[in-house]
């Protein structure tokens, strides 16, 4: 069954209107998505690493790509935070609650592609956040319709490889470097 959307203006705000993802994607209105990004705890160092989900190869959009830990589409009547805690459940199997994730800001994208020979039109505001875990690979689970593997990565190599141009990730450069200002800011000590 297809995913309702709300249609929300350059504020967020919902405007009242509700299309059909396709109808979403195929006319580029703008909706919501939340991005979450789990993290490990510092090393002595100070690095840390990001956990990563491949997409599934059936993915409409960026199919085999490396992404965010877990992301969604915001369904009508959901609010960012309630799509951020349902998605950690649903993809990777975390029971967070909203407590446990810290805002971080809100980012603006849009692009035009083509996936599998259809034309997609991403038009989107996401709400960021990072969940700071200790979980280990062997006690994840994952959706396998949606991810084909997860990965732990240096967090330095990640800005490394986007700034290189990555083919294999699907990460938005702007965003990644403002998650890490915005983990800098807050001095966190996971």
């Amino acid at each position: 069954m297809e995913e309702w959307f709300d249609i929300l203006d350059e504020s967020g705000t919902s405007t009242g209107v509700r299309k059909l993802r396709s109808e979403v994607h195929r006319d580029g209105d703008l909706h919501g998505a939340s991005h979450m990004w789990v993290i490990s705890p510092k090393r002595e160092d100070g690095s840390f690493d990001v956990l990563l989900q491949r997409r599934s190869h059936e993915k409409d959009s960026h199919p085999d790509q490396l992404d965010t830990s877990s992301a969604g589409h915001v369904s009508a009547g959901e609010t960012f935070l309630s799509t951020a805690v349902r998605e950690l459940q649903e993809e990777l199997g975390l029971p967070v609650c909203a407590e446990d994730l810290t805002y971080l800001f809100q980012y603006r994208m849009e692009y035009v592609e083509e996936f599998h020979g259809q034309p997609f039109h991403d038009n989107e505001i996401h709400a960021v956040y990072v969940l700071r875990s200790n979980f280990p690979m062997e006690g994840l689970t994952f959706q396998r319709e949606e991810i084909s593997e997860l990965v732990w990565m240096d967090s330095q190599e990640i800005l490394r490889r986007l700034r290189a141009g990555s083919a294999e990730m699907c990460i938005i450069l702007e965003e990644y470097e403002r998650f890490l200002e915005e983990l800098e800011k807050l001095q966190w000590n996971a």
